[in-house]
């Protein structure tokens, strides 16, 4: 295909650190097909982009180094936009999806995507985001949603034609994957324990608290660890977390291990993994510790926990409120469920070319 023929595609994200949106961003921009698009990246904030070296060298990246001022890094993106005058602009993370919809019928030029990263009526809750969304959302041609919860949430609490959202799981990449597994082991769990592993940021959003709570009733606590890997991003609810531990002597039974280069090693060792989150996207993490092997007990929250768990074949749902989760802890260590079937259906399902294609 020519040049002249190739559709020029702007994907946006603040920064490309270590999240989850940024990791699915990486992998688009750098298996998107290049017979039918030019790929750039617009990166807004001046700090540090982990997964810059994860791009391809073809990857046009364009770096506004603004500053966390939200008018002043907000009008430097549409001047950007303007600059760079792509056929496409992909945004990939929820805050600047919403800024930039007010402005979209003035580009009428350029078809704008949005993915977006949470189940908007339980993540937002300041009253001018929710009115951009209610009223200016639908300016997009399509909106990504992760899962039936998120497009269930855009139609009915935010006036989005059903005909604008469309779902597409997210992808893992299982090469990359291989590729760290196969790196030097460090990882050190506990012997003759059964390894129960949670991650992700340490925030409300997680749900740790709600899991040392019910770590802590445990009739047999003591032959379980639990190790809980991911960053500090709330100094008040990390201090919250230690509180509950200290409060609750677990302090031999519980690890803090922070943020993790390679979460990999982690998922590959324990036994089961265990998402306590209060709601989601589409749990990356999840899927990542199934292509492990690893079997998954979730919490039973919004986004996309029930289409992801197949009850039984790669784990178990339970509901902190309903459910008693010793009874459902017994119930997926006994089940000896077969990890490599868990990687291979995992991969089935949501191998990065498999989603790419979508």
């Amino acid at each position: 295909m020519s040049e002249q023929k190739r559709k020029k595609i702007l994907f946006i994200i603040p920064v490309l650190s270590g999240g989850g949106a940024e990791r699915i961003i990486t992998y688009l921009v750098n298996h998107i097909s290049r017979d039918k698009y030019i790929p750039q990246l617009l990166l807004l904030f001046n700090t540090e982009h982990t997964y810059l070296s994860n791009l391809r060298d073809d990857v046009e990246v364009i770096h506004l180094n603004v500053s966390l001022n939200i008018k002043y890094y907000f009008f430097q993106t549409l001047r950007g936009i303007l600059r760079q005058k792509p056929d496409i602009v992909f945004s990939g993370l929820s805050g600047i999806n919403v800024l930039l919809s007010v402005f979209i019928p003035f580009f009428k030029k350029i078809r704008w995507f949005a993915r977006e990263t949470n189940t908007v009526s339980q993540h937002v809750s300041n009253k001018r985001m929710l009115f951009l969304y209610r009223n200016f959302y639908k300016n997009y041609h399509t909106i990504i949603a992760q899962c039936d919860d998120m497009k269930a949430d855009l139609v009915e609490n935010f006036n989005i034609p059903h005909k604008k959202v469309t779902i597409i799981n997210n992808p893992i990449n299982t090469d990359f994957i291989d590729g760290r597994l196969k790196e030097d082991d460090a990882v050190q769990l506990p012997e003759n324990k059964i390894n129960l592993l949670a991650c992700g940021r340490l925030t409300h959003q997680k749900g740790f608290d709600l899991l040392i709570e019910a770590f802590a009733v445990l009739t047999e606590k003591e032959k379980y660890h639990l190790s809980i890997i991911g960053g500090e991003e709330s100094p008040a609810y990390t201090k919250f977390l230690l509180s509950l531990v200290k409060k609750h002597q677990l302090e031999k039974l519980i690890t803090f291990a922070g943020y993790q280069t390679n979460s990999y090693k982690w998922f590959q060792k324990a036994d089961v993994f265990v998402l306590s989150s209060r709601y989601e996207g589409f749990p990356n993490v999840v899927l990542e510790a199934l292509y492990c092997g690893t079997p998954v007990l979730a919490n039973n929250c919004k986004g996309g926990i029930t289409e992801i768990i197949k009850e039984g074949q790669n784990g178990f749902i339970f509901d902190f409120e309903k459910d008693d989760f010793e009874t459902k802890l017994e119930q997926i260590v006994d089940a000896g469920l077969d990890g490599k079937e868990i990687a291979r259906k995992t991969q089935f399902r949501f191998d990065l070319q498999v989603i790419i294609e979508k």
